[in-house]
């Protein structure tokens, strides 16, 4: 979907647009005096250059949009424009007529003949469309940059989980060990008492038996 910013700055330019549309129909014919056109025509000046910013901002997002999206975004972008350049031939058109009538104020961007007032405007629509191209270029050197970063944490991540799967392996490896000395120290326990056991029975055998040798030779020389 389109981004919020766009959408925010969609707002600002239509709005922008109106104020506009109101003050040359309705505000200029309504001044009282050529300070009072001239003031109103220079708000006018202003109110078209934040909306021509407000379109390169635009058109930064429409690059950054999804496919699906961009065809209803850049028309959006186009119509205003439109609107743009109109409203620059209106604004002209007010200073030709606010000079006419002796009060100067004309904009030093543009001349008294309309092929002049042309030519002014396809110059600031060429500055503006310089301008774009520029922040494009800049945009495209960021994703490239952003793309390759990405690439590379992917790489990195991956490796993590590589050496995770071996680090589980191993600590894997090391509880069997550890349960295998556990067995072996039981077993090894386990002879060493009966190793103990067979020792102790060895003795009580061979005391027994000299026991029983002594006894045989006491009755064999002593009892005769």
């Amino acid at each position: 979907m389109s981004s919020h910013k766009f959408e925010l700055l969609d707002e600002e330019v239509e709005g922008i647009m109106d104020q506009v549309t109101d003050k040359l129909q309705f505000g200029a014919p309504q001044c009282k005096s050529h300070e009072e056109r001239r003031t109103l025509l220079s708000e006018v000046e202003r109110l078209l250059k934040d909306a021509n910013d407000s379109l390169v901002e635009m058109d930064i997002e429409v690059r950054k949009a999804p496919e699906d999206y961009k065809t209803t975004m850049n028309s959006k972008i186009h119509r205003y424009q439109n609107e743009l350049i109109r409203h620059h031939r209106q604004l002209e058109q007010e200073r030709l007529t606010l000079s006419h009538m002796g009060g100067g104020g004309r904009s030093p961007l543009f001349a008294t003949d309309p092929n002049s007032i042309d030519a002014a405007i396809r110059k600031q629509v060429q500055q503006g469309t310089a301008v774009l191209e520029r922040t494009s270029a800049s945009i495209a050197r960021s994703t490239a940059i952003a793309v390759e970063t990405e690439q590379v944490g992917t790489g990195v991540l991956g490796e993590l989980n590589t050496q995770r799967d071996t680090l589980t392996r191993t600590r894997d490896r090391l509880i069997d060990t550890e349960g295998e000395l556990t067995r072996s120290k039981r077993i090894i326990r386990t002879l060493s008492h009966n190793v103990l056991y067979n020792k102790i029975l060895l003795v009580i055998i061979i005391l027994l038996e000299c026991a029983i040798l002594a006894a045989v030779i006491y009755w064999k020389f002593f009892m005769k």
